[in-house]
């Protein structure tokens, strides 16, 4: 059994002054210290985990107001009073065995517990308040401050409010060509709704949607939120990324798709999207 997290630590490891691996340190409440190397994808996940616990510390300002506020200062004071050292050797000098190569959540109603699996193959357990969620992340952008590379982890987190699932190129005969992209089950309950997106652009033939996409996130639609993710994963994703170099993008369509059933089959997803081109595009014409 592991004790609670009390306090945090960061560092970046660098190779040819490219990003390898964020040092991660934690202060146990039992006075034991541990060290953690997470490398992009299980950083993307402990990222995505923690933009979650502060979605939902977000909610209960609103509901507690003053209170809770006062919870999340106090427990920033405790964790500053109780960051671990990080020794040069540490991040000059790796273990292999302390990196984590994959990471499960097991969400509680005001923590988040995560089971990693080391590189060594051991498992570790590590336990994170949700009022600890926002000073990590201040520890996690300090780290990438100091050694440079603020714009690596504005990418990184640039990926972490949504998960895609499905990337489409529409064709000629308006049949879809799709690529599926899997997340752990865990990751996607992170997110509350699906969202059925479509990008229309200007072609010799007038306004043709050529592209779309289907998602889950919890950007409240409509929203600059929705809208901001919408515009990144057309320009991120490279299947979506493609129809940008021959045509000039003029709109974006944006559906939340009703939850019914299982939502995890091909049918649950691309037949919304497809009704929802159908829709839009006979708009267009009209």
């Amino acid at each position: 059994m592991f004790a609670p997290s009390l306090g945090f630590n960061t560092a970046i490891i660098k190779q040819n002054d490219n990003f390898l691996a964020l040092a991660l340190k934690i202060k146990r409440s039992d006075n034991t210290c541990q060290i953690y190397y997470l490398q992009y994808t299980t950083l993307t996940d402990l990222l995505i985990i923690l933009r979650n616990q502060l979605h939902r510390v977000a909610h209960r300002l609103l509901e507690h107001g003053e209170t809770y506020r006062g919870q999340l200062h106090e427990q920033a004071e405790l964790c500053i009073k109780n960051i671990p050292g990080i020794d040069a050797n540490e991040v000059q000098m790796p273990e292999p065995e302390r990196r984590i190569a994959s990471l499960t959540l097991k969400p509680g109603k005001s923590d988040s517990t995560l089971i990693a699996m080391l590189q060594s193959e051991q498992i570790e357990i590590i336990t994170i308040d949700d009022t600890q969620a926002e000073v990590l992340l201040l520890a996690i952008r300090q780290a990438f401050l100091h050694a440079d590379a603020e714009d690596f982890l504005n990418l990184i987190d640039s990926t972490t409010d949504f998960v895609m699932l499905y990337a489409v190129q529409v064709m000629e005969d308006t049949r879809f060509n799709y690529e599926y992209f899997e997340h752990e089950l865990w990751k996607q309950n992170l997110f509350s709704h699906h969202l059925a997106v479509l990008y229309c652009y200007e072609t010799e033939n007038g306004k043709k949607i050529l592209s779309g996409a289907v998602i889950k996130t919890n950007a409240v639609h409509p929203s600059e939120a929705e809208n901001s993710i919408t515009i990144r994963i057309n320009e991120q994703c490279p299947k979506l990324r493609v129809v940008n170099e021959k045509y000039s993008l003029c709109e974006i369509f944006s559906k939340v798709i009703p939850t019914v059933g299982n939502m995890d089959s091909l049918e649950a997803c691309l037949h919304p999207l497809k009704t929802f081109f159908i829709e839009q595009q006979a708009k267009l014409e009209f």
